[in-house]
């Protein structure tokens, strides 16, 4: 009998100081999102069980986005599965020309080396998604999304997934425009799970799965299965299943049967 899938957080921010041990009892898989080359190096000796550390330089963090490096970020991709965060930022401070010539150096890197990249795209959804159309990448997954109706469908069309936190559910008549073949599940920890009732941390999910359940009418159960299977399919158009860690691998495949 194959054993319950665990909680599934694609996009959490945790400090890279903190023991493996604490991210383990967690009792989910994370998606660790870092905000600059810096801070993921800062990862690279950890050898954590059911975390992915991501590589990130945040569109709204103006040294990340000085700092970067593209023969580093090419370098930093080869050691993880997962790129985060990256993206645009209508409301940053850093000049908008200086993100988009980060973000496009990112595209680039990965449209050479498919990873999953979790995307920011606050107040500029549409600029987010021009540079997806001008350099295709597999494996985009748009983070606390919030596109218009006709910007969901784009983005669906270009093969997009959208990773739901809390705070998203607050507009579920969005959500539902979303198929639930592409919807992942975040807390986006700190910020995204700022209204939980239950604890705010990496991978706790629940909150998320009963909203969900009743967007697309089903059990809160089945949203945990479909979360999986989802995450499986992503991860098949990235190509990176060989470079997860052996946990979350075994239990992608299991998501499969």
């Amino acid at each position: 009998m194959i054993p319950p899938l665990p909680p599934l957080d694609l996009h959490a921010h945790v400090k890279p100081t903190i023991a493996p041990r604490e991210l383990e009892q967690l009792g989910a898989v994370v998606f660790v999102a870092t905000r600059s080359l810096d801070e993921f190096h800062q990862t690279q000796k950890r050898r954590d069980s059911v975390t992915i550390w991501g590589v990130g330089a945040h569109p709204g963090v103006e040294r990340a986005q000085r700092d970067f490096d593209p023969d580093g970020f090419a370098e930093a991709i080869k050691t993880t599965a997962f790129v985060s965060e990256v993206g645009l930022d209508g409301r940053s401070k850093v000049p908008m020309a200086l993100q988009e010539q980060t973000f496009r150096e990112v595209l680039r890197a990965l449209s050479a080396k498919p990873r999953i990249v979790s995307i920011h795209s606050n107040g500029v959804s549409g600029k987010v998604l021009d540079a997806l159309s001008e350099v295709p990448v597999r494996g985009a997954v748009l983070h606390w999304w919030r596109g218009t109706a006709a910007q969901t469908a784009r983005a669906i069309e270009l093969g997009c997934w959208f990773s739901i936190n809390l705070a998203g559910m607050k507009y579920p008549s969005d959500v539902a425009l979303i198929p639930i073949n592409r919807v992942l599940i975040e807390t986006d920890h700190p910020s995204g799970d700022r209204g939980a009732s239950g604890p705010r941390q990496p991978g706790s999910v629940g909150g998320v799965e009963s909203a969900l359940a009743l967007v697309y009418g089903v059990t809160s159960t089945e949203i945990r299965t479909q979360v999986w299977k989802n995450f499986a399919d992503l991860v098949d158009d990235a190509g990176v299943l060989g470079i997860l860690p052996a946990a979350v691998r075994r239990m992608t495949e299991a998501s499969k049967r």
